[in-house]
């Protein structure tokens, strides 16, 4: 019996081990960890701050801000569990054509299917499981955008290289014209048509700017020469497209979306309507000062600011806590952006770089185009302010984006120590 207990009690033993090997990697930056962690921390209790001001009575007030926190707190731990997990086990290697396609077909089918159901603020952007849970495909097509152009711009050029000469000028037309093809319009067709699903079908342009601006920056920071000449075409196509906007974008926009650009260009003009949140955002940043009204004495979150745990918790933060407060976001969230162009420029494979420097910029662009937006000085366009607002979506998937950064920073640490 005792030789039975053994035997069970060193196979718990090894399995336990297995366990422990799997979710922990030697080389992890630790700094990127601290950094997610307190965002996370920090956010679940800012959300059941901003909740309690979302109902009038005392006892659903309570209920509501336990509710918010615990479903935040659920988010937490399955993003952080699923962050370790693809800390450990993702590769680059693993990132090549035929899963980049499959990738690219899986997010635009679940982008597209979300228009089956009701829209939420104009949007058709979630995948609805009954009243309580619901997915937003689109940010993890952020994610899988990533690695899909860190293969098409790293990887796919290496398998047109010239053997000699061409036979004839027919033939070298040819194979240029096919690389072309392959290398540059294909990725960009790629993010057109996912910018059209995100902007005509989801009807999310907020969602869809920040997909596109990730895509622009792994193009412009790719190392491969081949590319050189397109970015230039890409500087100048954007100018292009700039102005055509400026012209015609009354008649490209959504009412809804002109509507938020008039808010932010006058705010006063429909302090009561359109421009209702940005205007009481405003008093919420005006109030706050350097130490904020303290922890919980938000007035503005009385009403005054819709879904303030949502898109405008930083309105909300800044109002209770001040600019001390706005630091315990904007501090980890630049140690992490700043960490992974480090390791950006510092890791020799080109597919990492193009990864490194897409998370990043990931993390950049959310910061910006939010807390710009919730205090005035861009149009606002409802991101949620990555690991702070409230939302299962964001939240597990910028725990997935960091893990693999994290993967990618664990082997790159582990070379440099096995060198040194």
């Amino acid at each position: 019996m005792s030789n039975l207990v053994k035997k069970r009690f060193t196979k718990i033993k090894r399995i336990i081990d297995r366990l422990k090997q799997l979710f922990t990697s030697r080389g992890v930056d630790k700094g990127i960890y601290i950094s997610v962690f307190i965002l996370a921390v920090f956010g679940i209790i800012m959300i059941g701050s901003a909740s309690i001001g979302s109902v009038t009575s005392s006892e659903k007030t309570v209920t509501l801000a336990i509710k918010n926190m615990s479903t935040q707190t659920v988010y937490v731990i399955a993003g952080a569990a699923v962050m370790i997990f693809i800390a450990r086990v993702f590769k680059t290697r693993y990132i090549d054509y035929t899963t980049s396609m499959k990738l690219y077909l899986l997010g635009i089918i679940l982008m597209t299917i979300c228009r089956f159901w009701s829209d939420s603020h104009g949007s058709h952007a979630w995948i609805k499981f009954g009243g309580a849970f619901s997915i937003q495909p689109a940010e993890f097509m952020k994610i899988a955008m990533i690695l899909i152009m860190s293969y098409f711009l790293t990887e796919s050029d290496k398998a047109f290289v010239v053997k000699g000469r061409f036979k004839t000028a027919a033939l070298k037309a040819a194979f240029y014209k096919e690389k072309f093809l392959k290398c540059v319009f294909l990725p960009m067709l790629l993010v057109f048509i996912a910018a059209v699903v995100g902007v005509f079908i989801q009807k999310d342009f907020g969602t869809t700017v920040i997909l596109v601006g990730i895509c622009f920056v792994c193009f412009i920071g790719t190392p491969r020469q081949y590319f050189k000449k397109y970015k230039k075409m890409v500087w100048i196509f954007i100018g292009v497209c700039a102005v055509i906007l400026t012209i015609i974008g009354t008649t490209v926009l959504q009412p809804y979306q002109l509507g938020r650009i008039y808010s932010w260009l006058d705010p006063m003009s429909d302090p009561y309507n359109s421009s209702y949140q940005l205007v009481n955002a405003l008093i919420a940043f005006s109030d706050g000062g350097l130490f904020g009204l303290g922890f919980g004495n938000s007035t503005q979150k009385y009403g005054y600011i819709p879904e303030s745990h949502n898109d405008f918790i930083g309105a909300i933060i800044y109002e209770e806590l001040g600019i001390i407060g706005l630091g315990l976001v904007i501090i980890p969230t630049c140690v992490v952006i700043f960490k992974l162009l480090k390791y950006s420029n510092e890791v020799k494979e080109n597919k990492s770089r193009i990864i490194l420097l897409g998370v990043s910029s990931y993390f950049f662009l959310h910061l910006i185009i939010n807390l710009g937006g919730v205090s005035g000085l861009i149009p606002m366009t409802g991101v949620p302010l990555l690991l702070i607002s409230a939302g299962g979506s964001s939240t597990v998937s910028a725990f997935v984006a960091i893990g693999i950064a994290q993967a990618i920073i664990a082997k790159h640490n582990r070379q440099k120590f096995d060198t040194d």
